[in-house]
């Protein structure tokens, strides 16, 4: 199987051929073009990082959308072009490369240079290098590669907004638009602190609640206690001072409790306990959960069927794992590609399992405090799966 991709007016085939597993391919190179930018990208970026690449058939999208990632930052260092977004009446996205190598120049720089890349001979020293650039990632921001994010609102200053999930900035976008939204996918894929990350960049409140079917109209526009006093809610307050309100797990709540929610979300004015109360002009409700609100599955057979009115107030984007992402943030490297490979094996053979992010980052922690391997992969792999299902996605 020959991957076609196409970026602005670049075309080009990776040419492929079967792996040792069904479904598995392995990246072998690209066909010759007269294009100097894919000849050069070819000898310069492609051989090194893709050619002996595994992937399986059902991952050729992702894998199609990194070389394209690889292709735009190429262009941009060897040629200065730059990677030009169409014009967003709200925001504007410019991709920058932090990633420099700069060249020792004198006995000094010489020194320093040969003292790091003996240190990082060592597997010990790359991981505490490893912990120590994460730490400081979580601390100021500072990544590898990482996008500028600029704000079209009065006086705001670009925001860099760090490494980020690759549908980020499309849920961007639709927040900033004022558009409510509705984020699909599967557990530990991210949307949680995708929405999260989006209000931060936008300078709003955020406020996110988790929903059942015990959920009442109460846990959203509060009541009178015996007094008399009104019992405020996170959504009252959002709406009323504006906000991004998130609706975690919407598909596990009560399908009639989100439904009276439809006229406070479509609508600027709702009536509460206490007073009718217009809706701020910077509000937005977010919903998060595992279907598209149309019943159970194999996978989550909890979920409810929402009613139609309701999932028509939003729009929906799907959130998948962003594997790029998630291989950039690991420590252990070894041990993301092996999580990788076990989500892809499982998939592949139709293991009933959730293999998430949360495996690689949970298991390199336990790994680091000396828990054995195979006891991890029990932990953070293997969980309730029978002898037969293990043999079927061991590696």
């Amino acid at each position: 199987m020959d991957l076609q991709i196409k970026y602005k007016e670049h075309e080009f085939t990776v040419k492929c051929e079967e792996g040792s597993e069904e479904n598995v391919f392995i990246i072998i190179n690209i066909e010759e073009f007269t294009s100097d930018v894919i000849e050069r990208f070819n000898d310069e970026t492609f051989f090194n990082e893709y050619v002996g690449m595994e992937y399986n058939n059902s991952d050729s999208d992702k894998i199609i959308r990194r070389i394209k990632k690889s292709l735009a930052k190429f262009i941009i260092e060897d040629t200065g072009e730059t990677d030009t977004q169409e014009e967003e009446v709200v925001v504007e996205v410019v991709q920058k490369n932090g990633k420099s190598k700069p060249k020792p120049e004198g006995a000094i720089d010489r020194i320093i240079f040969e003292t790091v890349e003996r240190a990082l001979s060592s597997e010990e020293s790359r991981t505490e290098i490893d912990t120590l650039i994460k730490d400081l990632i979580k601390e100021n921001g500072v990544v590898p590669f990482r996008k500028i994010l600029e704000v079209k609102k009065g006086n705001a200053k670009p925001k860099d907004v760090g490494l980020q999930h690759y549908e980020f900035e499309r849920i961007f976008k639709t927040v900033a638009a004022g558009v409510p939204i509705a984020l699909v996918g599967p557990a530990g894929s991210g949307k949680t602190t995708i929405v999260y990350n989006v209000a931060k960049a936008l300078e709003m409140e955020f406020a996110s609640q988790s929903v059942s079917a015990q959920s009442t109209t109460f846990d959203f526009f509060g009541y009178k206690n015996a007094k008399g006093e009104y019992v405020s809610t996170l959504f009252r307050e959002k709406y009323e001072k504006g906000g991004v309100y998130l609706l975690d797990e919407f598909d596990a709540g009560n399908p009639n409790v989100l439904a009276a929610l439809n006229q406070a979300t479509a609508n600027d004015i709702a009536p509460f306990p206490d007073k009718m109360v217009e809706k701020h002009k910077d509000f937005i409700i977010v919903m998060a959960g595992n279907t598209y609100g149309l019943g159970g599955t194999i996978d989550y057979v909890g979920r409810n069927k929402i009613d139609a009115a309701t999932l028509d107030r939003f729009v929906f984007i799907h959130v998948d794992y962003d594997e790029e992402l998630e291989e950039q943030l690991a420590i252990n490297k070894d041990w993301c590609k092996r999580v990788q490979r076990f989500r892809r094996i499982a998939k592949d053979k139709k293991v009933r399992v959730i293999i998430s992010p949360r495996a690689t980052f949970n298991g390199e922690k336990l790994l680091n405090v000396g828990i054995p391997q195979k006891k991890v992969e029990d932990m953070v792999i293997f969980k309730g799966l029978t002898q037969d299902e293990r043999n079927l996605i061991n590696i």
